[in-house]
């Protein structure tokens, strides 16, 4: 726990909110995580670590640390809100079959922003881009099933 503590004191420094145990670990989940969580996934991760943390303090605490700029929240139309650790500026990619998303570096997404700035008279303080379509393992299972 103490371990922990010192992580939360370093990752929360400078926040305007109190630093708990729960903050913290859902913080710590997300940003360990191999793949981007919906909330659900976050709280059956968070409990088999704490089974005290209720559903509405992991919702909660997600939140505040989106609000706060310590991990991000993808949203998608039709799908639940997925929650990513890296809060640098990145882009991903959504299969729209089976739902996965990645991270995907870009370069051109960057100079799209400032073309969008250029031409709207915005001053662009942060863009995201997805890029929509089928994953490999999707897109095979397309041809599979025409065939």
């Amino acid at each position: 726990m103490a371990i922990q503590q010192r992580s939360t004191t370093r990752e929360f420094a400078g926040q305007s909110f109190r630093p708990t145990a729960q903050r913290a670990l859902v913080h710590e989940v997300v940003t360990s995580a191999d793949k981007h969580l919906t909330a659900a996934e976050i709280f059956e991760r968070v409990r088999q670590r704490d089974p005290r943390v209720g559903y509405g303090t992991v919702y909660r605490s997600l939140h505040l640390l989106v609000e706060h700029g310590l991990i991000q929240e993808l949203t998608f139309a039709d799908q639940s809100s997925r929650y990513d650790g890296r809060t640098e500026r990145h882009d991903h990619v959504h299969c729209t079959d089976c739902g996965v998303i990645l991270d995907v570096e870009v370069p051109m997404a960057l100079m799209a922003a400032h073309i969008a700035e250029e031409r709207s008279g915005f001053s662009i303080e942060s863009h995201h881009t997805v890029f929509s379509g089928l994953c490999p393992a999707c897109r095979h299972l397309s041809h599979r099933t025409k065939s």
